[in-house]
Parts: C-alpha cells; sequence; structure tokens
C-alpha cells in the first residue's frame, strides 16, 4: 500500500468548512475533506508538537508518563515497523523540533530530509545584516533568547525572502516532496511522511494574504503570540493575529493540495491511503487567550497549567482510502495514538507491539461496530506535585478539566449548552464530573500510570 500522511502544525478544527467555519480559509483542503472520511471528534492526546509525534510514532501515549522527550530509546516507531516489513520509508519535514535537539524522530526511516531555518534554527548567521525587533517585549513571546533577540525577531534574519511565496517553508517542503513522488512513484508500497510547521508561528503569510484577510490594518503586524492573555493586544491587533493566521491557513492548504495534485499527475493518487492531520491549535483571542500555552514568570519561561480548550485539543484528521470517491463524516472519538495501529491493519502487517490506541479500519469502512473509546484523554503530561497540568475529558456532549492548584476543583462545560466552553457547570452536576473522572481514573491505571500521579487526580475527584 502507498502510505501517505501529512502532519500540518497548529492547524485548527474550527478553519475548516467541515469544521464550521463562516469562511472559506483553506479552499483547497476544504475539497478534499468533502471527498475524504473527516473525523467530527479527533483529540489531542499528549501536547503540543513532540509529545504528539511520540503518541502517533509509537501508537502509546506519553503524557501520563513524561512531557516533551526524545524518542525513547526502546520505542520501536511506525518507520521502523514498516520499513522491516518491505516497505520504503522516506521523512520530509520543516518541523525543527523533530530531528534538531537530539529529539531523534527522524529513527526508522530509510531516507529523511530536513528542510533547515524554521523558528530558532540559524542555519546560516548573518553578522553584517542586522536583527531588526517584529514586536514589542509585552506582545510576544520571550522565553528563548538569541544573539540578544526573542523568537519573533528571528525568522526573517535567518529566511530573509520569507514573504516570497515560493520561499516559505511550507512552498519548499512541498516541491522536495513532489520531487519524491517523482523519483519513487513505481514503488507499490511506501509510507511517506510530510511534516510542515506550517501554520506554526511566526505568521508570516505572503503579503497578498496579508492583505486579503486584513487589508486596512496599519499597525506593527502580529507576528508571535505572547503565549499568555490577550489583554496585552487591542481590538486590532488581535484581528491582525487572526488574519495573519487565517493567511497562514489559506497558503498551507494550497500547498498541501499541490502535493496532492502530483499524487494525481504521476497516476497514484486513487491508489494511495492519504492522511492529513494537524497536532494542535492555537488561540487567537477566545478565552482572553494568545498561543498554546500559558508562559509565566520574570522572563515569562514557566510553563503554568492552563485549561486547554477546543481551539486547542480539537483538530482536523482527514484520511481517504485507496479508490474512495464519497466523502463521510466519522462520529467516533478518535485520538492520534490510533493512526499506528490503523495504519499496520490497513497494511496487513503484524506486530507483536502493545498499543493504547485502536484501528480506524472499522469505521473507514463503513463498519457498525461498537467503538472501544468513550472519552478522549488531552494533556502536556503529569506531575506527581502540585500545580499539575490540566488535562482534557472530552465527549461530543461534555468537556471536564482535572488539573491546576491543589485547591482548584474541577471544571466542567456542557457543549449543548455552551458551544463555546464559557461556563463552569461541575457543581451543577457532580454526578457526571465522577462518571467521566472515574473512567479517567481507569484509563490511567490501564496505561500503567505512576500511582503517585494517579492519586493525585482523585484527590480532585474528592474535593
Amino acid at each position: 500500500m502507498r502510505i501517505v500522511c501529512i502532519m500540518i502544525d497548529t492547524l485548527r478544527y474550527d478553519f475548516f468548512k467541515m469544521g464550521g467555519a463562516r469562511r472559506e480559509y483553506a479552499p483547497d483542503l476544504d475539497d478534499f475533506a468533502r471527498e475524504a472520511c473527516w473525523f467530527d471528534h479527533h483529540y489531542v492526546s499528549s501536547f503540543p508538537t513532540v509529545p504528539n509525534r511520540e503518541d502517533i510514532m509509537t501508537g502509546r501515549y506519553s503524557f501520563p508518563h513524561h512531557g516533551w522527550a526524545p524518542l525513547p530509546e526502546d520505542a520501536v516507531p511506525m518507520a521502523q515497523i514498516l520499513s522491516e516489513a518491505g516497505y520504503l520509508t522516506q521523512l520530509i519535514c520543516d518541523t525543527p523540533n523533530l530531528v534538531g535537539r537530539g529529539l531523534g524522530y527522524q529513527r526508522g526511516f530509510q531516507g529523511w530530509n530536513w528542510i533547515r531555518g524554521n523558528e530558532n534554527d540559524v542555519v546560516m548567521t548573518r553578522f553584517n545584516k542586522p536583527i531588526r525587533s517584529a514586536m514589542p517585549k509585552n506582545k510576544t513571546r520571550i522565553d528563548e533568547i538569541y544573539f540578544g533577540h526573542y523568537l519573533a525577531d528571528l525568522q526573517q534574519w535567518i529566511n530573509p525572502n520569507i514573504e516570497n511565496e515560493q520561499e516559505t517553508f511550507i512552498a519548499r517542503t512541498a516541491m522536495s516532496v513532489s520531487q519524491w513522488i517523482e523519483d519513487n512513484y513505481r514503488c507499490k508500497d511506501f509510507l511517506l511522511w510530510v511534516d510542515t510547521f506550517e501554520v506554526h508561528e511566526p505568521y508570516i503569510p505572503p503579503k497578498y494574504l496579508q492583505d486579503k484577510y486584513d487589508p486596512d490594518y496599519r499597525g506593527t503586524p502580529m507576528i508571535y503570540p505572547c503565549y499568555g492573555y490577550a489583554d496585552a493586544y487591542t481590538p486590532e491587533e488581535i484581528r491582525n493575529m487572526a488574519a495573519l493566521y487565517a493567511g497562514e491557513v489559506d497558503l498551507t492548504s494550497k500547498w498541501v493540495c499541490y502535493i496532492l495534485r502530483k499524487l494525481a499527475d504521476v497516476g497514484i493518487y486513487d491508489d494511495c491511503l492519504i492522511c492529513i492531520m494537524s497536532d494542535h491549535g492555537d488561540y487567537v483571542g477566545e478565552h482572553n487567550r494568545m498561543g498554546k500555552l500559558l508562559l509565566t514568570g520574570p522572563k515569562r519561561n514557566v510553563f503554568t497549567p492552563w485549561i486547554q480548550h477546543d481551539e486547542v485539543n480539537r483538530i482536523p484528521l482527514m484520511i481517504k482510502m485507496p479508490k474512495q470517491t464519497k466523502g463521510r463524516r466519522i462520529a467516533q472519538i478518535v485520538q492520534p495514538v490510533d493512526y499506528l495501529p490503523t495504519i499496520l491493519d490497513l497494511c496487513g502487517v503484524k506486530s507483536d507491539l502493545t498499543f493504547d490506541g485502536f484501528s480506524l479500519r472499522p469505521v473507514l469502512e463503513g463498519q457498525r461496530v461498537k467503538w472501544p473509546r468513550t472519552q478522549a484523554y488531552s494533556s502536556n503530561s503529569i506531575r506527581a506535585r502540585w500545580p499539575n497540568f490540566w488535562t482534557a475529558i472530552n465527549t461530543p456532549d461534555w468537556a471536564l478539566h482535572l488539573g491546576g492548584e491543589e485547591a482548584d476543583g474541577p471544571v466542567l462545560f456542557d457543549r449543548k449548552r455552551d458551544p463555546n466552553n464559557l461556563e463552569n457547570v461541575a457543581g451543577e452536576h457532580p454526578a457526571q464530573v465522577q462518571r467521566m473522572g472515574r473512567e479517567y481514573i481507569r484509563f490511567l491505571e490501564s496505561v500503567n500510570c505512576a500511582p503517585e500521579k494517579i492519586a493525585l487526580m482523585e484527590q480532585k475527584l474528592r474535593a
């Protein structure tokens, strides 16, 4: 089987027409979504970028055990399993956090190409070119400093032509992928994993897309969120950041579908299993938040527990099966740990490994089956101390959050009554809190979470 997986970093569910978007931000991907299987209840498992990739590549939840970390030495990742089964395996990425800093997520791929220069990845220093300040200190992320400058300042110094569309990372990555497809389309069994950091900040879409979404803005471009509260910004600045994000979504949609058109050009599109997904979303003003995490402290370099709402936790997943011609909406609750068991099942590749996820094959094939998952679990990690990162426990009807400071109680939202998650109704529905919370405790026990961590979560249900 030919397998093409395309990971789009920081892409929100609600920027798709299928996800309820009022405007067409991703026209090409919207078209693909309508002919594929679209998952209505797909949630982050481990969060953010690197923990997500660990869950995907191993089929196991990492957040009950640890946070951001290199691929574990004893892990047998997806690419290794398929390589040993006779598949040709290739990684093409511009995401700096897979290969850089010794994280090792290229392990198992027979070929891997890292298109460098994203975020803080300084490929070539430019001493003669001054680094210019891009945003005020109180409106951007300041926890990482390079050459005396913040992350918002670096991208146009590292990549001086970044505003030219052909020089954007998604365009460069898509063209590299297109070449790989030309060179390998005769192969009958391959795994092509494409990992693009777009639409992750900094939000620097080409000028024509900036004009499309915010033509009248004349202030400093809000290219990099502060990872904090939105009241640091004016309403016009918040609209500008949302517009720049929308431009990134539009750009990424176009170039991801450039890859799909190449598959069609070489005659293999209909024969491919194509999966397009995201790892998490981002806040652009909702819930008085910007970015995806809360950074506090004098240098805003302390990751502080923050309830994660749907803008971050609910993420797009589109899967087109080989020969599929008609799209379908999938109602089952799914998570990234399901990708690996699904791919192995569809390929007929046997493994003795134990997975936390479930094969999506029955629902992809339209079978009527009792789905084993009734709740989704999403977290940065679980600490063995307070304050603890919040865990989001999601169903189609409810969103329960457990964690925070020792004195924090459960937070429950009624999705049907309150789709924007604005009113905590835990006090009105204690039985619902207990049902969902107890099921979460059983889940933690089933994945062998440390007893002291489970005890802290149980404490929340006794509050």
